[in-house]
C-alpha cells in the first residue's frame, strides 16, 4: 500500500482503505427523504383522523345487531309476516322473532341467504312441511345444527309455518 494513501486515511484493516469520494446516487436521496416525508404525513394523517380500530367495530355490531335483531321491514310490507304470524297465533307464539334469532345469522334477515341456504328458492331436502320440521328439529350434516333442544316442537311448527310463506 502507498504512503500517500495511509497518510490520508487514518482507518484501514488488514491494508484495506475505504475510498468515500463517491456519493450516493441522487435517486436514493430522493427515495429516502420522499419516505420520511411521507412518513410523517401518515402518522399525522392517522393520528388527527379520529378513525379507530375500536370505533370501527362497535360501527360494525352496531349494523349488526340492526341487521339481525329487527324484523326485516320488507317483509312486514309484503305481508309475509303477518301471515306467517296468523299461522302461529293459535300457539301464541311470534314466528319473526324466532327466526331472527335462530336462524338470520346464517340463513339472514327475510331468508335470503347468509352463508347459509338461501330459504326463498329450492329447498336441498324438500320444501314441505315433514323435511323442513326435521331439519329444523334435527339439523342437516354439520353445518346445519338441531334445535330439539333449544325449541319446543310448537315454536318448530310456528317456524316452519314461516318458512313456507317465504
Amino acid at each position: 500500500m502507498s504512503e500517500k494513501k495511509r497518510d490520508k486515511h487514518d482507518e484501514h484493516a488488514d491494508g484495506i482503505v475505504e475510498d468515500r469520494k463517491q456519493a450516493p446516487p441522487l435517486y436514493f436521496y430522493i427515495l429516502f427523504y420522499g419516505l420520511i416525508i411521507w412518513g410523517i404525513g401518515f402518522s399525522a394523517y392517522y393520528l388527527f383522523s379520529g378513525w379507530s380500530s375500536e370505533k370501527e367495530f362497535e360501527e360494525k355490531m352496531a349494523g349488526y345487531q340492526e341487521t339481525y335483531t329487527q324484523p326485516n321491514a320488507a317483509a312486514q310490507t309484503s305481508g309475509q309476516t303477518a301471515t306467517a304470524e296468523a299461522a302461529a297465533a293459535a300457539s301464541g307464539i311470534n314466528a319473526v322473532s324466532l327466526y331472527n334469532s335462530n336462524c338470520a345469522a346464517c340463513h339472514g334477515a327475510g331468508g335470503a341467504g347468509g352463508f347459509a341456504t338461501d330459504l326463498t328458492g329450492d329447498y336441498a331436502y324438500g320444501k314441505d312441511a315433514d323435511s323442513i320440521r326435521t331439519s329444523i328439529a334435527q339439523g342437516r350434516g354439520a353445518m346445519m345444527p338441531g334445535f330439539t333442544d333449544s325449541l319446543s316442537s310448537n315454536e318448530i311448527d310456528a317456524l316452519v309455518a314461516y318458512l313456507l310463506k317465504l
